[in-house]
């Protein structure tokens, strides 16, 4: 081969080096020929995406449209079923444009069988959202209203189903011109996105505006659709058109009619939106409704007709920007041609001089070349060993990462997968990674059980660039549930760009499985203290039983003792005396120093006879009031357990009047003195026999107190009192011993008592109880020797107290 290059003739030499330089100059001629057209195709089918989406935007607005008709003709309204046939005939036209577009271009944007089901779309086949329309339509009349609205709303999700499947296939979701992009990302999901919303915030304006009122959750429910609209719908399409405007000189071209025509459309948008948002604030934060349904409807049907006016516009003014870049790439294509054809010249006569020029040096320069040719191999030979060792790190890091107890990720902001160890997917129950990574493109709705979980992991990483311990429910391959604890950081680039997510996850599911069994227990062990609770006030009320059975007893052992010693058994002597003189009376009660006697003897006897009667009728009264007492006590108990879990609207009133009475043999017996301060209050809405487990007890520990403190003037004062709107406040305040302050923080702890003979159950469990009433129970005292003051607060019954 040399010997024959060398036997050419010089012309030849330069003909072949000059063919040889061509031949690369014209491949990479070719590549970016093909570039340019690849540009081209990629705006071309940009466009027919575009052209795939107006029918489908159209069906975007009217079926919402006839929904809303459609709920007020079930309602019976006979403006609604007028229109209903109007709306049905522009719903069939919309679908015969999409039908026609579909025949036309839905190839090109793979709305094929093949197509849709490869990527799990098969619902947003046009002949199976037309049949779906067409069902809907035929059977409405046969449908409820909730049924109606389920309907309206699948058709809805499968029309939007094809608005994403038609931009993620038209390459519309990968614009990559500034202007253009974010056009495109106003027409392709922020105005589907919000026109969406729109329907459902009116949908449910017009159930919630019908009631009398409003409740703290609708409140809030329109709290977060106000502030939806707002930051992600309308921020966001204003942020968006306005950054194209600012795009649109810097990219292929002006074009002069973009701002002009967007322009006013975006603002009368704007407005729309910003009344409607206004309406929405005004049904969170107004004391009443302050909206009627009317004119909170018209606002939206006014906002939404702009959304939809301001996305037909825009999406004519994206077709001409797609043009203009067309062209634009033309127009660089033929100049390419051009330029390349007179570099390819200029290259020919430039390499035919520079082969004439340094012929000879390039001789000179062959030898050095060979020398540098050693020391080159020598410079192969240590990267090879470089990258040996490279290869034996990356296989230590590659077995590390494997084998690892956690799993390891590298996620997308979006929730795809990038990196995943084996040890996550096996977590997830997936076979291996690449089916993880198949399976799983969007984490937030795949795997969270909760997507609010995975909105406030991205939130609280973007605001701290890293997470720890951020545990969440996840569903696995299977569907079954368990329990998994994060720990991640988020990477940026140099720019501060978000690149990715990276972290461990570690499965946590049979540790929140011991936790779940450790707080049964734990509710086991509160159940077990309130019925102690209940056992103490049983003991309470056994124990006032038995006051009053001593009274019983004493007055029982009074009466048997008079009768014992009564001088009724003198009255016979006398009866047998008079009958064995009978024949005689006369002149044996007037003669005889015996018989004269009988008269004073009968008459001192009648008078014993008579005060021995009124003690034991004294006796017998006091031992008849006893037993009735015990009577009540015992009725109160049997009331206490017959309503228990119960709740009623009861007087605040009748319930310490019987605590107060099933502690009365007590105040009796230790002479306290009990004065009631009752206000005049409206119901309470309770469990009678909570109340009265808490009141008892604290009762108790008042008469307890008092005793305790040795005191002749010994007061326990119940006062009643209302508590601004929402509550009733019982206060118990006795004269007795006080509580220390340093015992003050620990006497509603659990087991914790001052007396020797005490459980420390009763203060905890009526602490307990008035927690779950809806009240409080607070205690306060000066000091020791102070006395002291139970607090019990129950919630007034709101429809009695209005």
């Amino acid at each position: 081969m040399r010997r024959w290059f060398q036997n050419l003739k010089i012309s030849q030499k330069l003909a072949l080096i000059s063919i040889l330089f061509v031949m690369p100059d014209s491949v990479m001629l070719y590549l970016f020929i093909t570039a340019i057209n690849a540009n081209i195709q990629f705006a071309r089918l940009e466009q027919k995406g575009n052209e795939y989406q107006r029918p489908l935007e159209d069906l975007l607005e009217l079926i919402p449209e006839h929904g809303q008709l459609a709920l007020q003709a079930l309602g019976g309204q006979q403006l609604a079923i007028e229109e209903l046939p109007t709306k049905e005939a522009q719903i069939e036209t919309a679908f015969g444009a999409l039908e026609g577009v579909d025949n036309h271009i839905g190839a090109d944007l793979q709305f094929t069988d093949e197509g849709l089901a490869k990527r799990k779309r098969e619902r947003a086949r046009v002949s199976l959202v037309r049949k779906e329309w067409n069902d809907l339509a035929s059977h409405l009349k046969d449908l409820t209203p909730a049924e109606c609205a389920d309907r309206h709303s699948q058709l809805i999700a499968d029309i939007r189903l094809m608005i994403t499947h038609a931009g993620d296939m038209s390459n519309l979701i990968l614009d990559p011109i500034m202007d253009s992009y974010y056009l495109i990302d106003a027409t392709l999901m922020a105005l589907p996105q919000t026109q969406d919303r729109m329907a459902e915030v009116m949908a449910d304006g017009a159930t919630v505006l019908n009631q009398a009122d409003l409740s703290n959750a609708d409140r809030q429910k329109f709290a977060i659709y106000a502030t939806q609209l707002k930051e992600e719908d309308l921020d966001r399409i204003n942020d968006s058109i306005h950054t194209s405007f600012n795009e649109n000189p810097n990219e292929y071209g002006f074009s002069p009619t973009f701002t002009p025509r967007v322009s006013p459309a975006l603002e009368e948008y704007s407005k729309a939106a910003a009344k409607f948002i206004d309406l929405t604030n005004r049904i969170v934060n107004s004391p009443g409704l302050g909206v009627t349904a009317r004119d909170y409807l018209a606002a939206g049907s006014a906002a939404s007709a702009a959304s939809f006016n301001l996305w037909r516009i825009a999406d004519e003014e994206l077709n001409k920007l797609l043009q203009q870049r067309i062209e634009a790439y033309q127009w660089r294509r033929t100049r390419s041609l051009f330029v390349a054809g007179c570099a390819l010249m200029a290259a020919i006569g430039f390499v035919t001089f520079i082969t004439r020029s340094i012929s000879g040096p390039l001789k000179r320069q062959a030898s050095q070349l060979q020398s540098a040719n050693g020391a080159l191999q020598a410079e192969i030979a240590e990267r090879k060993r470089m990258e040996a060792a490279l290869r034996t790190a990356e296989e230590q890091y590659r077995g590390i990462f494997e084998n690892a107890v956690e799993g390891i990720f590298q996620t997308t902001a979006d929730g795809g997968y990038l990196v995943a160890n084996p040890t996550l997917a096996r977590i997830y129950g997936y076979d291996s990674v690449a089916e993880l990574q198949a399976s799983v493109t969007d984490i937030g709705r795949r795997l969270y059980v909760n997507p609010q979980r995975r909105a406030d992991f991205q939130r609280q990483i973007e605001q701290t660039g890293e997470i720890h311990q951020f545990e969440s429910e996840i569903y696995r391959k299977d569907g079954s549930v368990i329990w998994i604890s994060e720990h991640a950081r988020a990477a940026y680039d140099d720019a501060g760009a978000l690149l990715y997510y990276e972290g461990t996850v570690e499965d946590i599911t049979e540790r929140k499985r011991h936790e779940e069994v450790l707080e049964k227990m734990n509710k086991q062990l509160m159940d077990t203290s309130r019925r102690a609770g209940m056992a103490e006030v049983a003991t309470g009320v056994l124990h006032n039983v038995g006051n009053v059975l001593n009274s019983v007893n004493v007055s029982a052992l009074l009466i048997t003792d008079r009768l014992s010693k009564s001088r009724v058994s003198h009255l016979a002597q006398v009866s047998a005396t008079l009958r064995e003189n009978a024949e005689n009376l006369g002149t044996f009660i007037t003669a005889d120093p015996k018989g004269s006697k009988i008269p004073g003897f009968i008459a001192s006897l009648a008078e014993r006879l008579g005060n021995e009667q009124t003690e034991l009728l004294r006796e017998a009264e006091g031992l008849s009031k006893n037993i009735a007492h015990i009577k009540d006590i015992v009725a109160v108990q049997q009331d206490y357990a017959k309503v228990s879990g119960v709740v009623e609207v009861l007087p605040a009133a009748s319930l310490v009047d019987d605590a107060l009475e099933m502690n009365g043999a007590a105040f009796d017996r230790h002479r306290v003195d009990v004065v009631r301060e009752f206000d005049s209050v409206p119901p309470v809405r309770v469990e009678k026999h909570k109340v009265l487990q808490i009141l008892i007890n604290v009762i108790r520990n008042a008469k307890y107190a008092v005793s305790e403190s040795r005191r002749e003037d010994k007061s326990i004062v119940v006062s009643i009192r209302r508590n601004g709107n929402d509550c009733v406040k019982i206060a118990v305040a006795d004269n007795g011993i006080g509580i220390a302050p340093e015992i003050l923080t620990r006497i509603f702890a659990h087991g914790f008592t001052t007396k020797t003979d005490g459980h420390g159950f009763g203060l905890h469990c009526a602490a307990l109880a008035a927690k779950e009433l809806g009240g409080s129970l607070a205690a306060h005292s000066a000091g020791v020797g102070q006395g002291a003051t139970f607090t019990l607060e129950l919630p007034i019954d709101v429809q009695s107290a209005a």
